[in-house]
């Protein structure tokens, strides 16, 4: 008669993992499913409720031309959306939102330059006091989306998609891109652009 090549043990010989083993790696497993990273304020930028989860980024990237993947364009294919080139808008977490139709002065409670006039004024609700009472100025030129700090104690940040944030110079404007965050002080607002024939 042959032996086994292996030993094995009978039922209930060994023991089974102690239960307090098995519910720390429940939670280290729990842990790892929440450590997904996630929007990280740039260095020195408390994460304050007005801070959007982050510059979003395209789940899926877009698909090309039709004429590019070599295919014959048909009626059953959809239509590519629609270009976005209406009015720059920002918006916050909280529900902050404003356009920008041309020239717009935020902060707390601003009061715009005399070289400023006529501008629009948008006063921004910060409990924290990150944001100037005369924050920044925001203004379209060229279909472009320009930010000029307006000599605020806390600075403006412009955080492209996909990029690090960028601390602006006092008095230069800085162009924001689409899709980007603005921090104003603590205060964070992602930048958007309506389709043009929504408007």
């Amino acid at each position: 008669m042959s032996e086994p090549d292996s030993i094995v043990p009978p039922p209930g010989s060994v023991p089974d993992e102690p239960e307090a083993e098995r519910s720390t790696r429940a939670e280290d497993t729990g842990r790892m499913q929440l450590a997904i990273p996630g929007f990280r304020p740039p260095p020195g930028v408390r994460p304050p409720s007005a801070l959007p989860i982050g510059p979003p980024a395209s789940a899926f990237p877009a698909a090309p031309p039709a004429a590019e993947r070599g295919a014959v364009p048909s009626a059953a294919d959809p239509p590519d959306p629609p270009a976005a080139t209406g009015p720059w808008h920002l918006r916050s977490a909280d529900g902050i939102e404003f356009s920008v139709p041309d020239r717009v002065v935020v902060g707390r409670d601003p009061k715009p330059p005399a070289w400023l006039q006529g501008a629009t004024v948008v006063a921004i609700p910060d409990h924290t006091r990150s944001m100037s009472k005369t924050h920044a100025l925001l203004e379209v030129r060229d279909g472009r989306l320009l930010v000029t700090d307006l000599d605020s104690t806390n600075g403006v940040r412009v955080w492209p998609e996909g990029s690090d944030p960028t601390d602006l110079e006092s008095g230069v404007p800085a162009e924001v891109p689409l899709d980007a965050v603005v921090l104003l002080g603590d205060v964070a607002f992602l930048v958007e652009r309506a389709p043009a024939d929504s408007v």
